[in-house]
């Protein structure tokens, strides 16, 4: 092919010539062009309609056979038409190929214009397709020109023409999707006929155009007489395409109309039986005793999809209606055998293969004038009805908010894990996660930020999920992990675990843009390691890695904590030392020990209370164990509320007996007890209960309380300071108080903490602490007392430094009450030493 070898801006450089056309002819192709594509175009209604893939396939190649036919016919009539003045021939080979091309673009537009809906794309590509099919056909034709000249081609002509054809094409295109948009598949005829003159005029104009762009170069001495006898094998050819053309035209019409004679008529026949039926919303089919289909109703065929025209007058059994219809064919006939009837749940199947569940219902026919056998089969959908009931158990079984597995699910999980197939020694993991602060991200941001903090944190969580691995969201903030893992041996295990938990924890720990917010999130995590054969419960389960979460919320280290056995034994313990000590509140079983306070002359001038625990089988219990265990349960509360109470009662027993009443006493307040919205209405109840002089009562807080609520501490002190309470702040320099609170605080004195005083004479850095405490209180007016003075040497030290006020075992032990009053009786009818 020299086509594109002989593309040139003007070939009347060349003393290049052109033919001439015979109107005859030219009229000719254009009715070939109009009749073809008006046939092509109008068998598109066929092929929408065709609901079987071999007739709608036919009715396809039919319709592009029929164009591309019409289209290399008037381009071959149309060359006919043009005379040259030296004789021309066409290669027999290249000029049948020449018709591929046209068939193909007149394929794919007919395929993309016969569906139901097409886009702005398909359009542009069908008309595309059949402008480049006839492009590529014209020129293809051309190079079959045997002739004693050279073939050129005017450049700019010739993208003109390739414009024509394509322009017009989609044009032809936009023409038939429009006008059977506005007049449908009803008027089929008149939407083929107009887009078949757009179609045959992008044929024509594409042709002509291309003509006049061709010039030719005659070799020398090739001008002769212009032949007749050599192209007249080509004038039958072109005939006998059009009466081709008009045959499959006549075929395809007359199938159309038997089509529609024929739906026509089963309508008609069936349409009041039919109206009847469909008024019902369950599928309805009546079988005659072979089961072969003769009626049936438009929710049967909506429900399973199938063609009723197409499926009548053959065996239900031969039709795919249901999943396991093999399975209850056999009690299905044997029932309507016996009783006539049958009825029970199937697995329904669309004819698309989507399944549903379905209750079938059979029942035998029985008529008063024939003795035939006639059944109906009554069909309903129970999807909906399913799907509620699966919509509920997945309620039952997951978060609503992050759609996880919750806490029932993973402990079916865990009553499952016994199942698993494998080793009968392979163990699995349970870790609980629980985010840190997340009260704190709620209150301050939202609870909406919270609830998308969830989310997110679910997201990357379910990442992990697969068949060995299970996520889950427990409550609240916290989320569950339930692995199966490969090692059989504890320690192996041990590795394992906390190499998967640092992975997981790794993706989860990763920032996370909250509505503009960035939070890093940071998780309190627990471990067990279990053999899923053994006879622990879940709820076992669960609760020793919630002991190994609570672990890892007491380290705060951000570490993973693994299960010990330990563990639950502590914590075994610490219930029973929490239930005991309830026991010991209620029933008076503690005890108030007071160690003196003293100053510089060593003269008792007070006393601190302490609480101790003469436990009736234990013995004495330390205060560090058991207060620990009283703020964890929350029992602080009352046993902050005892000690108010007994040392008031005690201050208004002292305050008649006169070696007493100039004494004070200091009370330890906890943080969440002087938290208590009515602590000033407590101490001020029991002052008055008491008869109290507020003057002689110490309340001692913690600089913890300064960082809580420094502002509603205020508020409270200066109410109890108002009557004359006093406060000290107790093991003061262990703590981060601000230099700016201390200073408004209403404070009378500062303890200074064993830890500065227990190293006074042997660490260099705690005589400077000590001195700096002393020089503070002393800027501030107050007072200032040490605690835990246990040697000479360490109260000289104190005394150098400027602090006269000491508490420790130097000057007296914490005694009961009882024997602290004979003692100081005692040391007041004492001689004063000389």
């Amino acid at each position: 092919m020299t086509i594109l070898t002989n593309l040139i801006l003007d070939p009347r450089t060349l003393d290049a010539v052109q033919g001439e056309h015979q109107l005859p002819l030219v009229l000719v192709s254009l009715a070939i062009a109009l009749a073809a594509s008006y046939a092509g175009l109008d068998l598109i209604k066929l092929v929408s309609k065709a609901r079987h893939a071999g007739w709608r396939r036919l009715w396809l190649v039919a319709g592009a056979g029929i164009m591309g036919l019409g289209v290399w016919s008037m381009h071959f009539t149309g060359m006919h038409a043009y005379r040259l003045a030296f004789p021309v021939q066409h290669d027999p080979i290249l000029t049948l190929l020449s018709i591929v091309p046209a068939v193909a673009g007149s394929l794919v537009a007919i395929l993309l214009l016969s569906r139901e809906a097409s886009t702005h794309r398909e359009l542009m590509l069908a008309g595309t397709s059949l402008g480049l099919g006839i492009g590529m056909m014209h020129y293809m034709g051309m190079t079959a020109m045997r002739m004693p000249a050279v073939l050129y081609h005017d450049l700019k002509l010739f993208l003109f023409s390739l414009f024509v054809a394509v322009g017009l094409g989609i044009l032809s295109a936009y023409a038939y999707r429009l006008c059977r948009q506005e007049w449908g598949l009803r008027r089929a005829k008149t939407c083929a006929f107009i887009s078949a003159l757009f179609v045959s005029l992008a044929i024509c104009s594409m042709h002509y155009v291309a003509m006049r762009a061709a010039w030719f170069v005659p070799h020398p001495g090739a001008a002769l007489p212009l032949p007749t006898a050599e192209s007249h094998w080509l004038i039958y050819l072109i005939g006998g395409c059009v009466v081709l053309v008009a045959l499959l035209t006549v075929v395809a019409a007359q199938a159309q109309r038997r089509l529609h004679v024929s739906e026509q008529h089963e309508h008609m026949t069936r349409r009041r039986l039919v109206e009847v039926l469909s008024a019902l919303h369950d599928g309805v089919a009546l079988l005659d005793d072979q089961a072969r289909i003769r009626l049936s109703n438009a929710a049967l065929e909506k429900m399973l999809g199938w063609d009723m025209a197409r499926a009548m007058d053959q065996s239900a059994w031969k039709l795919v209606f249901a999943a396991n219809s093999e399975v209850f064919k056999e009690t299905l006939l044997r029932e309507l055998s016996e009783k006539g009837e049958w009825s029970g749940m199937i697995e329904a199947l669309h004819s698309n293969g989507r399944r549903f569940p379905a209750w079938l219902s059979v029942s035998r026919v029985i008529y008063a004038d024939s003795n035939e056998r006639d059944y109906v089969a009554l069909i309903s959908d129970r999807s909906a009805e399913q799907a509620a009931q699966q919509r509920i158990r997945y309620l039952a079984y997951h978060d609503t908010l992050t759609e996880l597995p919750n806490r029932r699910a993973l402990q079916e999980r865990l009553n499952g894990c016994e199942r698993h197939p494998g080793s009968e020694t392979a163990l699995s993991l349970l870790v609980l996660f629980d985010i840190d602060r997340f009260k704190i991200l709620n209150d301050s941001l939202g609870q909406d930020i919270g609830d998308e903090l969830l989310r997110q944190l679910a997201t990357r969580l379910r990442q992990w999920a697969n068949d060995d691995l299970h996520v889950a969201r427990l409550d609240g903030n916290e989320f569950a992990l339930l692995a199966r893992l490969s090692a059989t041996h504890r320690s192996a295990a041990g590795r394992e675990a906390r190499g998967l938990t640092e992975r997981v924890l790794a993706s989860l720990s990763a920032d996370y843009l909250l509505h503009g917010h960035t939070y890093p999130c940071r998780f309190s995590v627990g471990m067990l390691v279990f053999n899923p054969h053994g006879d622990t419960t879940p709820a076992q389960l669960f609760k020793r890695a919630g002991l190994a979460l609570l672990e890892a919320k007491r380290q705060r280290d951000a570490v993973p904590q693994l299960f010990r056995p330990e563990l639950e034994q502590e914590r075994e313990a610490r219930l029973t030392l929490e239930r005991e000590l309830r026991h010991a509140i209620d029933n008076g079983e503690l005890r108030l020990h007071l160690q003196p306070q003293v100053d510089a002359d060593r003269h008792v001038i007070g006393a601190e209370a302490l609480v101790r625990w003469p436990h009736p089988a234990r013995g004495f219990v330390s205060p560090g164990e058991f207060i620990t265990v009283a703020e964890e349960s929350g029992l602080i509360l009352p046993l902050g509320s005892w000690v108010l109470q007994e040392g008031c009662r005690l201050l208004g027993e002292w305050r008649h007996h006169s070696e007493f009443s100039a004494l004070k006493l200091s009370l330890n307040v906890s943080v969440r007890q002087f938290q208590q919205p009515d602590f000033v209405d407590q101490v001020l109840t029991e002052i008055y209960r008491h008869s109290v002089a507020p003057g002689s009562l110490t309340l001692e807080l913690t600089e913890s309380l300064l960082l809580k609520d420094p502002e509603g501490t205020i508020e409270k002190m200066l109410l109890l300071r108002r009557i004359g309470v006093s406060f000290a702040l107790d093991d003061f320099g262990t703590g981060y108080s601000s230099m700016v609170y201390l200073k408004a605080l209403p404070l009378d004195t500062l303890k200074i903490d064993i830890a500065f005083v227990r190293d006074l004479s042997q660490d260099t850095q705690s005589t400077p602490i000590a001195a700096a405490i002393v020089a503070l209180a002393q800027s501030l007016e107050l007072g200032v007392i040490a605690e835990g003075v246990e040697t000479e040497t360490q109260r000289a030290v104190l005394a150098g430094l400027g602090c006269h006020l000491y508490q420790g075992y130097l000057f007296g032990r914490p005694v009961p009450v009882e024997e602290f009053q004979p003692t100081l009786r005692a040391q007041g009818e004492a001689p004063p030493v000389a």
